[in-house]
């Protein structure tokens, strides 16, 4: 069976971005406590009910009992042999301490690395402050070219959910550690996710 994100990464971010912001205007999914719970439960929602499209098991920690396996929320293929088919990880960072947050930003990034799945998706918030925003790319370019187990066919999406509305992607050509690797921004009309799942 193939999966097709529809039908582009960008399409999948655009989608993912204005469906979520959607979701938490109009109440749709219960207030949690937490500054920013409402959002993280807004965006695992969301992809929860798309893993369900695509005929898959989410993963992630919500009311009903289920806990996070290992990232903040994975896409499993079940079944003998299964396994992930996209990890997310979520960190939003602290708007009152920006400073920080390319490092709070990579950590979890670098959980990402090590997890392996086809598709992996990182979420972050500039708070619409560009030299943020541009720190954390930095610092995520570091972490993905320091990196020396990468496989071929991964694909890396980041999502800035500010209001400025940047995405990065990359796709890894080959196994192993690529010091020339880096994130460009997402043009829609380049990129095409397909995962093959049998």
């Amino acid at each position: 069976m193939l999966i097709t994100f529809p039908p582009t990464p960008a399409r999948f971010a655009n989608s993912l971005r204005s469906e979520v912001e959607d979701l938490t205007k109009s109440g749709q999914v219960p207030q949690v406590r937490g500054e920013f719970t409402q959002w993280t439960h807004a965006v695992k929602y969301w992809l929860a009910r798309k893993a369900r499209e695509l005929k898959l098991y989410p993963i992630y920690t919500d009311g009903q009992g289920t806990r996070e396996f290992m990232l903040d929320l994975v896409w499993w293929q079940e079944g003998i042999g299964g396994s992930a088919i996209l990890g997310c990880e979520i960190e939003w960072g602290n708007s009152r301490d920006i400073c920080r947050n390319p490092a709070r930003v990579a950590e979890d990034f670098d959980k990402l690395l090590s997890f392996k799945a086809p598709l992996k998706l990182m979420i972050f918030d500039s708070y619409s402050n560009i030299q943020t925003q541009s720190a954390v790319l930095a610092e995520l370019n570091r972490y993905f070219r320091e990196y020396g187990d990468h496989r071929a066919g991964e694909q890396y999406l980041i999502m800035d959910m500010s209001p400025l509305k940047n995405d990065w992607y990359c796709k890894i050509m080959s196994d192993g550690e690529d010091s020339r690797l880096h994130f460009d921004p997402l043009n829609s009309a380049v990129h095409k996710t397909v995962i093959s799942i049998e």
